[in-house]
């Protein structure tokens, strides 16, 4: 009798086993066949190109020492209610808006010269010197797969059919809520040029954007494009969209300098040295689009709290920061208004000048807004 229990119950964990096993595999080849995980670069090729950047071979690194994960004390509780991560699938009140946020319908006719629009999240259109730039458009999810990654529901929602012409895509890393496989094919009839991280070029080919359309760039590589100068810098983060391919791409922060401004984007980052070298070499920057969302104490040196993220502004020499990476998606623990409300009360205090703008709506350095929307 209990020969036929053990048998049974070997029998049961074979077949448990034989199914775990062939989850991982068709898993494994999901990420092997569908598009949206990209293509990993020649390690070759990005051996001879990473001057600046460190390249070991397989992967590339920081500049400083750094850790994806620093913790687990909190990471997989709400810093409010201490209830488990398993809790997103019934996140607590007010950790996601309660209805859709205030939103302007982008108007192309409108964005003159010196103009940005923020589409929330990182992505930022800006027109420098009558050049149409866009950096890590993302109009859809922030994710691989259709359950994850769902924008925030908008009173008006960004659509890549109200864009200009664009001129150059910038884009910081391949992370999903910075590279959009589907905005991506869809603007790309649209699209003059790409300049992009060394490794990411392999991403764009596969998706089938032209060759000649794409530039990669090492930390610190500089290129002139309708009389602009674009500067890529380094940032304190990682890279990667499939399972085994982490930091296999570059990641980094933009420079836009055209004839009038002077403009910084950090793309991800912890906090670093490396914003105070930017800004004695680059600056002063009359408006720099900080990093301020999406932050944990476990993920500390990959992401910069709202205090950091003011820090970094001073580091840079900013006259004006306008905080980005919040107010579009669910990406960590935080209440969603959280980075908002923390950077304000920080840059007061700081005596920084904070601009604030609906997602959609056009604005400029000259009259900058300071829209309390999300209250």
């Amino acid at each position: 009798m209990i020969k036929k229990i053990l048998k049974k119950l070997l029998r049961m964990l074979l077949w448990t086993l034989g199914i775990l096993v062939g989850l991982v595999l068709l898993v494994l080849l999901y990420t092997q066949i569908d598009p949206v995980f990209g293509a990993n670069p020649d390690r070759s090729l990005m051996a001879k190109l990473a001057v600046e950047a460190q390249y070991n071979g397989k992967k590339f690194l920081n500049k400083e020492a750094t850790q994806v994960m620093t913790s687990t004390e909190d990471s997989l509780a709400w810093p409010d209610t201490q209830t488990s991560m398993l809790g997103s699938l019934a996140p607590p009140k007010g950790k996601n808006p309660q209805q859709p946020l205030p939103s302007l319908q982008f108007d192309k006719t409108q964005f003159t010269p010196g103009s940005f629009a923020w589409f929330g999240h990182s992505t930022i259109l800006m027109n420098v010197d009558d050049t149409h730039i866009i950096i890590d458009p993302v109009f859809y999810r922030a994710s691989p797969v259709f359950f994850a990654g769902k924008p925030f529901l908008l009173g008006e929602r960004p659509t890549i059919a109200e864009l200009p012409e664009i001129d150059v895509v910038l884009i910081s890393h391949d992370h999903y809520d910075h590279l959009d496989m589907k905005a991506i094919k869809e603007m790309d009839p649209m699209v003059k040029q790409y300049l992009v991280p060394l490794g990411i070029k392999a991403h764009l080919l596969k998706w089938g954007v032209a060759a000649e359309k794409v530039q990669e760039f090492d930390w610190y590589q500089e290129q002139l494009f309708k009389g602009i100068k674009f500067t890529f810098t380094p940032s304190r983060h990682f890279s990667g969209r499939g399972i085994f391919n982490r930091a296999a791409t570059l990641w980094g922060s933009w420079i836009v300098k055209g004839s009038s401004q002077n403009i910084y984007l950090t793309g991800d980052s912890g906090y670093t040295e490396d914003f105070a070298k930017i800004g004695a070499k680059y600056g002063p920057f009359d408006i720099a689009f900080v990093e301020n969302g999406a932050y944990n104490s476990g993920w500390a040196e990959i992401h910069m709290f709202p205090e950091q993220s003011v820090q970094a502004g001073i580091d840079l020499q900013a006259k004006m920061l306008f905080p980005i990476h919040w107010g579009k998606f669910d990406l960590s623990l935080h209440n969603w208004k959280e980075p908002i409300e923390r950077f304000k009360t920080s840059a007061e205090k700081r005596e920084q000048f904070v601009v604030t703008a609906k997602i959609g709506s056009i604005f400029n350095t000259e009259n900058p807004p300071q829209d309390i929307w999300w209250q």
